[in-house]
């Protein structure tokens, strides 16, 4: 069973946005020239909600119909 992240991945893919990790383990997402920037993976139920928020604040809709 794929990780949080890994579904979350795939829906950004699939939604147009571009997504890559630092070697510093922060991450980047971007869409039509708005980037999200994360210091750390989510390890946390609130960390996961603000990020999915910011996300969806930028385009992103999750959970997909994909």
């Amino acid at each position: 069973m794929a990780n949080r992240m890994d579904v979350l991945l795939a829906a950004l893919d699939r939604q147009g946005f571009e997504s890559r990790q630092s070697l510093q383990g922060s991450w980047f997402f971007s869409r039509n020239g708005t980037v999200i920037t994360i210091g750390h993976e989510p390890d946390g139920t609130g960390e996961w909600i603000d990020l999915i928020s910011a996300l969806r604040g930028a385009g992103l809709v999750f959970p997909d119909e994909g």
